[in-house]
Parts: C-alpha cells; structure tokens; sequence
C-alpha cells in the first residue's frame, strides 16, 4: 500500500511550492479543510477521483503525487475509463490492486476485487477489508469458512455483516462445539451466543462455558449457574465465577453454607460478599468453634475474627485462640495475653507466643522471674529477649 506519511509530505510541499492555503486547497477541491490536513499528516488520502484535480492545482503529473509507487500505471488506467465495463477490462495484477485499494472509490475496489480474488489470500482480504464493500466481504467469508473452518474469518470479522457471522456461528458451534467460536465471539449476536450457551450447559456442564464466559449474558451465566449449583454445589460455580451476578453467588453461598458449613465455600471465597462470609462465620462459630474458621479466616473481617476470638478465650482460654492467631488484631492477642497470664501464669501463653508482641511477653516474662523464679518462663523462653533470660540466670 501507499506510504501515506510520504504522499502526505509531498502534497504538502507542493501545495507550499505553489502558495496555496490549507483552507483555498480545500475550497478548490470541495472538501474539508480537515481532509486536506488529515492528508498532509498521513492519516488519510486522498481518494482517486481527487487526483486528477490535485495534479491540474499543482502543475504535475499524478506520478509524482504519489511518488512513482508500484500502482500508479493502474490508477492512471482507472482515472481514464469512466465506466464499469471498461474497468472489468483491465488487467490487474494481484499487488498493483493491494497497493492502490486504500484510495479506491468501492465500486472500483469492488470490480477490480473480482478480477483478482482467485490470488488472493484471507490475509490479503483482511488488509483490503475497509475499503471493499460488505457484498464483497462476506462472500469471501462464506468461501472461507467452507474451506477452512471459522479460525480465520476473525481476521475480517470486523467487516462481515452479521446475518453472515451468526450462520456461520452457528454452523461452527453445530460442528465443533461453543468453544470453536471464541475467536469471533465479540461479533456475534448477544442472542445467538446466548442460545448456544443454554444448549451447551445442557450437553457439558458449567464447565463448557468458561471459555466464552465473558460473551455470555449474565442472566443466562446466572440461570446456569444455579443448576450448576443444585447438580454439583459451590464447587461447580469456580470456572466461571468472575462472571456470575453477586446476588446469585450469594444466594448459593447460604445454601452451602448451611448444607456443608462454611469450609465448603472457601473455593468461592474470593466472589462472595463479606456481608455473608462474616454471617457464615458468626453462625459457623456458634455451632462449632473457633477451629472451623481457619480456613476460612483470610476472607473474615477483622471484627467478626476478633469478636470470635474474644468469645473463644472465654470458652476455652488461650490455648483456642492458636489456630485463628495469626488473623486475630493485636489489640485483642495482647488483652487475652494479659488475662491469661493474670489468671494461669505464664505458661499458659505457650501456644500464642509466636503472636504476642515481644515488649509485651517481655515484661510479662519479668513480672513472672519476680514471682516464681527462673523456672517459671522455662516453655516461653524461646520467644524472650535473651538479655532479659542472662539477666534472670545472673541473679
């Protein structure tokens, strides 16, 4: 194709050489002040119906327009025959018409496409797709798919009308499956990917959708996932989780919950909302115990952990609280650390030593020497200062 940066500088070169305004070209040529700029730029060019006029404005031939570039024998060709059937009958070489298409009116791009579409490939049909009409383009789309399957029509996908794409969606997903179209999913109909969905979920599972999920409505993504839900529980939902409504989650969530209790929903864990995750929780706790929660605890909120552990201590004393420690604040490790040592000594600490802070176990350790001796910080001292344990041997 034409270097358009190229054809841009020249045109505006000349245009400077012979002293004419942006503006004054545009008036001459009948176009927009911001297509004469679009074209200096090289973001457009001009179409061909324009060069004849450009070359007259600036004393030129065409050929240095566009700079001597392979093609300028047949746009020439085109400028000189002002009808249909003297264009069918030029002889055009595969690349001069890859190379001149971008400034073809389409009717040409059209004609001069039919006497070359036998060399062309389904690369060169994407290169040439913008500037060739629909017609055109889905009757290479049908020639494609009845060759090769549907793998390459993404690449003219964007130019296919799409009565063209849903058939030969639809013929593709009766073949091979849903998973066959995710190439050029993003172009066929909400409806139909929808369809094809529903049928799917019934032949595969849940499963069958992951793949074309984020295409799939999220009404048909729900409605399949709470029949995945009643086949095969949370655990069905995983592959397609990000895709499924908060709502229909949550709602699922409970039912497990109250079905298997809370260790099941940890596989959803990261889509539920915390609402339900600290509702589980709490009700988790009542009925079973701190120790349930721990594989659930990164996704607690820190209040419903620390309400729990606080109830757990009272229960069952510090030794309780080991399994959920590290999730627990330390604001609350510390309050219980200090009720247990006040009430049990400081042994009891033992299991949570790794959690208390230091300065904390620290004095807490000092006031225990004070006490009782050395003997007494024995099991925790693992996890003292060790100037505080030479200081307690010195004396």
């Amino acid at each position: 194709m034409f270097d358009m940066k190229k054809v841009g500088r020249q045109i505006a070169q000349l245009r400077k050489t012979n002293k004419i305004t942006q503006m004054k070209l545009a008036d001459q040529l009948g176009v927009s002040f911001q297509a004469i700029s679009n074209w200096e730029r090289g973001e457009t060019m001009p179409d061909i119906s324009k060069l004849p006029e450009l070359a007259q404005i600036f004393h030129v031939s065409i050929d240095e327009i566009l700079g001597n570039e392979k093609g300028i024998k047949l746009i020439n060709n085109l400028i000189e025959k002002d009808n249909d059937d003297s264009v069918n009958e030029l002889e055009v070489e595969k690349e001069e018409f890859l190379h001149v298409a971008p400034i073809l009116k389409i009717d040409q791009a059209d004609l001069l496409f039919k006497n070359v579409e036998n060399e062309l490939t389904i690369i060169d049909t994407s290169d040439i797709a913008p500037f060739i009409s629909e017609e055109i383009i889905d009757e290479c789309a049908k020639k494609e798919f009845d060759s090769n399957g549907i793998k390459d029509l993404a690449r003219i996908a964007p130019y296919i009308s799409n009565e063209v794409i849903d058939v030969c969606a639809k013929k593709a997903f009766d073949s091979k499956g849903i998973g066959e179209l995710i190439q050029i999913a993003p172009f066929i109909s909400k409806e139909l990917i929808d369809e094809f969905a529903k049928l799917a979920f019934v032949t595969n599972g849940m499963k069958e959708l992951s793949i074309m999920a984020p295409f799939i409505s999220e009404e048909i993504i729900d409605e399949c996932a709470k029949k995945e839900f009643e086949l095969n529980g949370m655990k069905g939902l995983t592959t397609i989780a990000p895709f499924i409504s908060s709502e229909v989650i949550d709602e699922c969530a409970k039912n497990e919950f109250e079905l298997n209790g809370i260790k099941e929903l940890l596989t959803m864990a990261p889509f539920i909302s915390n609402e339900i995750i600290d509702e589980c929780a709490r009700k988790e706790f009542e009925l079973n115990g701190i120790k349930e929660l721990t594989t659930m605890a990164p996704f607690i909120s820190d209040e419903i952990v620390n309400e729990c552990a606080k109830k757990e201590y009272e229960l069952n004393g510090i030794k309780g609280l080991a399994a959920m420690a590290p999730f627990i604040s330390k604001e609350i490790i510390e309050e219980c650390a200090r009720k247990s040592y006040e009430q049990n000594g400081i042994k009891s600490l033992t299991p949570i030593c790794p959690f208390i802070e230091s300065n904390i176990l620290n004095e807490l350790a000092l006031d225990a020497i004070s006490k009782n001796g050395i003997n007494e910080i024995i099991t925790v001292i693992p996890f003292l200062d060790s100037n505080i344990v030479k200081n307690a041997v010195i004396k």
